[in-house]
C-alpha cells in the first residue's frame, strides 16, 4: 500500500511539472489594438477577401434590377404572345371562303391578292376591319416592319379612307409602344443599346423645350424620312416628350408618308418595289416639307419678337388702334 501511495504522489508531481501555465498570455486571448498580428499575411489577405458594406449594398442593388427586368421582360412576352393569340384567333374566326385568302406577306402577294380581298373585305367588312386595325396597331406596337404594306394595304381595302385611318393607327401604335418602354423596358435598357443616341436626343429636347419649340422639333423629327421612329418611340418617355405632344406630332407628322403609301394602292399594277413608292423624287419632296416644321423650331424666337415689335411704336409704348 505504501508503494501505491508513492506512485500516486509522484504521478501527481509529474503531472503538475508539466502543466501548461494557463497564466501566461494566450494566441486567443484579446489583444491590444496596436499588437502584431501572429498571422500577418492571413489577416491581409482575408480583408481583401471580405466585402465591405457599400459592395454589400451594390451586389444587392444589381440583384434588385435583375430581379425587376427578368419580371418586365415576362410582362412584356405575356403582352406579346398576347396579343398575337387574339390576332390568331380574330383570323380562324373569319368567314369561311372558297378563294385562297390568306393575309399578304409581300408586295407581290398583295398584288395577287388584291381583287380578291377587295370582294372579300367588301361582303364581310366588320370581322375584316377588325383584323386588319389590330394587326395594324400590333405591328407598330412592337416595331414590326412592314408598315408600308400595311399602309398598301388599307388603301387597297378602304380607298381614300384609309388615309386619316392609318394616320390615327400609326399614332396609336406608337403610343402604345412608348408606354411599354416606359413601364416594362425601363430607362435601363434603351440607355444598354443606344446610350449615345438617348443622350443627344435628350440635350435637344431639352434646349427646344427652353426655347419653346418642343413640338415643332418633334414634328420634324416625324417628317425626315430617315428618323428611326421605332427608337424615338421607346426613348421619348425617358428624355422628357409628354404624352400629348409625342401622339399629335406622329399623327401630323407622318401624313406624307402616309398618304403616300396609301395612294400607292392606285397604281399597285405598276409597282414592282417599295422603292418605287419612295423614289428620289418623293424623298426630296419629304426633306423639304419637314425642312419647313424646322422654321419655327430655328426661328421661333425670333418671329415671335418681331410680332410683338410690330405692336410697338418705335419709343417702346403700345400702339393702339384709332377708333373712327
Amino acid at each position: 500500500m505504501a508503494g501505491i501511495k508513492l506512485a500516486r504522489r509522484a504521478s501527481y508531481t509529474a503531472l503538475k511539472d508539466s502543466a501548461i501555465d494557463v497564466s501566461a498570455p494566450s494566441l486567443f486571448e484579446n489583444r491590444p489594438a496596436s499588437a502584431p498580428s501572429p498571422f500577418p499575411q492571413a489577416s491581409k489577405e482575408n480583408e481583401m477577401l471580405l466585402p465591405g458594406p457599400a459592395d454589400i449594398r451594390n451586389s444587392r442593388r444589381r440583384a434588385g434590377k435583375r430581379s425587376l427586368l427578368s419580371v418586365r421582360l415576362s410582362m412584356l412576352a405575356g403582352v406579346l404572345f398576347g396579343w398575337a393569340f387574339v390576332i390568331w384567333r380574330l383570323a380562324v374566326n373569319l368567314p369561311a371562303t372558297e378563294d385562297d385568302i390568306h393575309f399578304p406577306r409581300s408586295l407581290d402577294d398583295l398584288k395577287s391578292q388584291s381583287v380578291l380581298l377587295q370582294t372579300y373585305s367588301a361582303a364581310h367588312f366588320m370581322p375584316v376591319f377588325i383584323l386588319f386595325t389590330t394587326v395594324f396597331v400590333f405591328k407598330q406596337t412592337f416595331a414590326v416592319p412592314g408598315s408600308a404594306l400595311m399602309n398598301i394595304l388599307g388603301g387597297v381595302l378602304y380607298g381614300f379612307w384609309a388615309f386619316p385611318l392609318v394616320s390615327f393607327l400609326t399614332a396609336v401604335g406608337s403610343t402604345f409602344s412608348y408606354l411599354l418602354s416606359q413601364y416594362l423596358l425601363g430607362e435601363l435598357v434603351v440607355e444598354r443599346f443606344a446610350r449615345s443616341n438617348l443622350n443627344y436626343l435628350k440635350r435637344r429636347v431639352e434646349a427646344n423645350r427652353e426655347k419653346g419649340n418642343l413640338f415643332y422639333y418633334l414634328l420634324f423629327l416625324r417628317l425626315f424620312p430617315f428618323s428611326p421612329n421605332w427608337f424615338l418611340n421607346m426613348a421619348s418617355p425617358f428624355v422628357g416628350v409628354p404624352i400629348l405632344p409625342f401622339f399629335l406630332s406622329i399623327f401630323f407628322g407622318l401624313i406624307p408618308y402616309n398618304y403616300i403609301c396609301v395612294q400607292a394602292a392606285a397604281t399597285l399594277s405598276q409597282l414592282n418595289s417599295f422603292a418605287d413608292i419612295l423614289s428620289v423624287d418623293v424623298v426630296l419632296k419629304l426633306l423639304s416639307i419637314s425642312a419647313l416644321a424646322l422654321i419655327p423650331a430655328v426661328y421661333g424666337q425670333k418671329i415671335a419678337a418681331w410680332t410683338r415689335g410690330r405692336g410697338t411704336g418705335d419709343d417702346g409704348e403700345e400702339v393702339k388702334l384709332q377708333q373712327a
